[in-house]
């Protein structure tokens, strides 16, 4: 008699099962991005140390890390030696910040409009476009300068060149965002009775959403460097201000501890308050295992 041979269903994994293997999958990249993200600063720290010992004139033209991280410290506490006072770095971090959320702010409530415009009706889109081109390959510091001669000294200035960097960044974004929208969909939901600001809540809001983001991230970077830029030539307040301290004074180890705190202040902001923004945002996404490469 020919023996039976008994094959096991391999049952499917449950949803729960699921999730928990998508969240170790992801924990697990996260933490071998940190890993990586580390090596890199490390990497470049030793290249920094082995090039600020070479010196080509009889000054120090590139101080050592420790040196920097030295001058690094005294902002933060203080350094009465110098007339530095505690907590000058977060003093002027944070006008620096405030400039450039009001020129990001305002330039996301005008350019989302402007993108979705752009994005459902092509006499829109031709109207907007190459004003919204142009002003997106002007050269960071025209706008520097401009923002100087229009508004002088003060915070009007370097949030208004902010807002005119973001701005055509985020309007192209969500046009075509708006554009990729599947037009069945807004047949279906005219079919159906749906009212007008059902249909843009549901189906165009989420499509252009990952596009806005995209876009958010993108230019809140550039932004935060032109709004120092834009300090350095006429502002009163904020991290430009330090740096042109710094180059009137002849000081590198300043200009480097000043430049150092810009790259951690935005690192941080990048992915502590960004990221977490956007991963809430799109959790949906991440319950079905995707941007499991995203730390």
């Amino acid at each position: 008699m020919a023996s039976e041979t008994s094959t096991e269903i391999e049952a499917p994994s449950s949803p729960r099962a699921l999730a928990v293997d998508v969240a170790r999958r992801t924990a697990s990249t996260r933490r071998k991005a940190a890993v990586y993200s580390l090596l890199g600063a490390a990497t470049v720290l030793v290249i920094w140390q082995i090039a600020s010992g070479f010196q080509r004139t009889a000054f120090d033209l590139l101080p050592s890390p420790a040196q920097v991280a030295d001058r690094m410290w005294g902002f933060v506490v203080g350094d009465p030696a110098r007339g530095v006072k505690a907590g000058t770095v977060f003093v002027n971090f944070w006008e620096t910040l405030r400039k450039t959320l009001i020129g990001f702010g305002g330039a996301i409530v005008v350019g989302i409009p402007i993108g979705i415009l752009m994005g459902r009706y092509r006499y829109a889109k031709s109207f907007f476009f190459d004003l919204v081109y142009l002003a997106a390959n002007v050269p960071l510091i025209v706008y520097a300068i401009l923002g100087l001669l229009l508004f002088g000294l003060g915070d009007a200035g370097p949030a208004f060149v902010v807002a005119l960097l973001v701005l055509p960044v985020i309007s192209l974004n969500v046009a075509a965002g708006v554009e990729g929208v599947d037009r069945q969909l807004l047949l279906m939901s005219q079919a159906y009775g749906r009212p007008t600001t059902a249909a843009i809540r549901d189906i165009v809001v989420p499509s252009f959403n990952p596009f806005l983001f995209a876009a958010a991230r993108a230019s809140f970077a550039a932004s935060w460097k032109l709004a120092a830029l834009a300090e350095t030539f006429g502002g009163t307040t904020g991290v430009g201000v330090q740096i042109r301290k710094a180059f009137q004074g002849f000081s590198v180890p300043d200009m480097m501890a000043w430049m150092m705190f810009f790259v951690i202040f935005v690192v941080l902001i990048e992915r502590v308050v960004l990221m977490r923004v956007e991963r809430y945002i799109f959790r949906y996404r991440l319950r079905r295992g995707e941007d499991v490469l995203r730390y």
